[in-house]
Order: C-alpha cells, then sequence, then structure tokens
C-alpha cells in the first residue's frame, strides 16, 4: 500500500481527522442553582472537523466502491476516518473526556 493508492476523499478525510485532533477551540460553563452544579463542555474545533471527516469519509468509502485494485485500502482509510470522525465529535460535544 502506498498514499498513492488512497483515492482524494480518503486523503481529504484522513487530513480532517488529523487536523481535529490539532486545533481546539473549547468553551465550558459551570453553574450552580439550588446546590446542584452542572457543567457543559463544546469542542468546536474537534466538532467541526470531526464531523466534516464522517461526512467526508461516507464519500470516500461510496467513491471507493467503483474502484477495482485498491477498493479495500480505500475502503479502510475511509472507514476508519469517519470512526475517528465520529470520536471527534463525541469529544466535541463533551460526551467522551469532558471536564466535568
Amino acid at each position: 500500500m502506498k498514499f498513492s493508492d488512497l483515492t482524494i476523499l480518503s486523503k481529504l478525510a484522513i487530513g480532517l481527522v488529523i487536523l481535529g485532533g490539532i486545533f481546539s477551540f473549547s468553551m465550558s460553563n459551570t453553574s450552580t442553582a439550588n446546590g446542584v452544579t452542572t457543567c457543559e463542555t463544546y469542542d468546536y474545533g474537534r466538532l467541526i472537523f470531526g464531523g466534516l471527516a464522517v461526512i467526508v469519509g461516507g464519500l470516500g468509502e461510496f467513491a471507493a466502491l467503483r474502484l477495482r485494485e485498491t477498493r479495500v485500502v480505500n475502503l479502510l482509510a475511509s472507514g476508519g476516518a469517519s470512526m475517528l470522525g465520529i470520536l471527534l465529535v463525541l469529544i466535541g460535544l463533551g460526551i467522551l473526556g469532558g471536564a466535568c
């Protein structure tokens, strides 16, 4: 497998996942009412890049189905980028690894 075997959509999805791991713009809000503390955390960098990686990775999987020789490599790359994109979206929403 060479990097040149990947389609442009697979490469773009992998790049978006990498950017989502690098760039972070997070906001946190904590409030207390009647002794109950609530906390919300959002990371907009991971949320945006992760969402884009899911979309582009899904498009890359559909594009890989038309290939013959490098189908498996492109399906794995696009599918892996989509899964990591979902993980980034969950982190961006504060569901995984939130500050609270």
